[in-house]
């Protein structure tokens, strides 16, 4: 059986990108716009692992105080991403990493060229999650009003859309992206899956489900025949596939476990980790309940959703199914079978 090829590194990815960028210009292209791509893609790089194994959703690469997170927290609920793309945020604070690193490369680009956005300001970078032959580059400075959406093809400047504030530049991108990297017309399982599941993280992660940008016709929470399910066993499968990533691990889960039942004095058993990798009956039953309300709250926010099909929570298969989703989420979490002396409820 033969092994597969080992991953490009990052200097090997830095080297490609240069190589590409000569080339596109020895064809003729504007070598500012080539290079300016070239730049864009390396910041794509530096985050190339994570990306790969989070296609279609955004990543702050560096968030450096209070006001920088309030802004991806609102950028996030606004940008509505295609399944099949990388993105970056690129905040203020990370400008002099990224030209820290371009030094130390010390790769050599046109003497005109610099990086593609203001200091002090905020850029968004998506891509296709192949080959980057086209990248959108979203400049939003905090210096000034105007705000600019550039995409560039295979070293060209194809297009370009300007706006008078920042916030009308935030709002058009539930739009642009898709009128780049939007799919084929016949989407595939695996991409549904993927939009919808990144669709709720987003809302996990805000906190705020309700008007946060989708394409309703592509997600499977909202059309559960997309997946030939039930509005049941869709929301609880969208939980299932979602909580674990929000809870984080076992050493966290145990920690806010904990901490809950302080705070709303549950009178539960404090969680530990020996407890739970030896199966205690109190603790792990305590486990449970905490991954329980985690349920019933994101259930909550599903059904205060418009345009979800909320499933009946009367129908004789609602409980059963909050049952097993609890019980579910507790063996990803913990790695463990969930002792069949805790009782899971809904």
């Amino acid at each position: 059986m033969s092994s597969s090829p080992p991953e490009d590194s990052p200097e090997d990815l830095y080297i490609k990108v240069f190589e590409k960028a000569s080339v596109r210009k020895q064809s003729g292209c504007d070598p500012l716009s080539a290079d300016w791509q070239a730049i864009l893609e390396i910041a794509l790089n530096l985050a190339h692992d994570h990306l790969h194994r989070n296609p279609g959703r955004l990543l702050p690469l560096q968030v450096g105080h209070d006001d920088e997170w309030e802004f991806y927290l609102d950028l996030l609920a606004k940008l509505d991403l295609p399944p099949d793309t990388f993105a970056v945020l690129s905040t203020p604070s990370f400008s002099e990493n990224l030209l820290d690193a371009l030094d130390d490369q010390d790769f050599e680009v046109d003497g005109d060229c610099e990086l593609p956005w203001e200091k002090d300001s905020y850029l968004v970078i998506i891509s296709d999650c192949t080959d980057h032959v086209r990248i959108m580059q979203v400049s939003l400075p905090t210096a000034s009003a105007s705000a600019s959406i550039d995409v560039y093809e295979d070293g060209k400047h194809l297009a370009n859309y300007t706006y008078n504030t920042i916030e009308e530049c935030i709002d058009s991108l539930a739009k642009v992206p898709w009128v780049f990297f939007s799919p084929a017309r016949d989407w595939t399982e695996k991409q549904v899956i993927r939009y919808t599941e990144n669709w709720f993280i987003k809302g996990v992660d805000t906190e705020h489900l309700e008007g946060m940008a989708i394409h309703e016709d592509h997600s499977y929470v909202h059309h559960p025949e997309l997946l030939k399910l039930t509005a049941l066993e869709a929301v609880f499968r969208l939980l299932e596939a979602t909580i674990p990533a929000a809870l984080e691990n076992l050493e966290t889960t145990i920690g806010t476990t904990n901490e809950l039942n302080q705070e709303l004095e549950l009178g539960e058993t404090v969680v530990t980790m020996p407890g739970i990798l030896g199966d205690d009956p109190e603790q792990c039953r305590a486990l449970a309940d905490r991954i329980a309300i985690e349920i019933d709250q994101h259930l909550e926010a599903l059904e205060q959703t418009e345009g979800i099909p909320f499933p009946d929570r009367n129908d004789p298969q609602y409980v059963p199914a909050f049952g097993e989703t609890t019980r579910r989420i507790y063996e990803t979490i913990t790695g463990r079978p969930c002792p069949a002396s805790v009782s899971t409820r809904g």
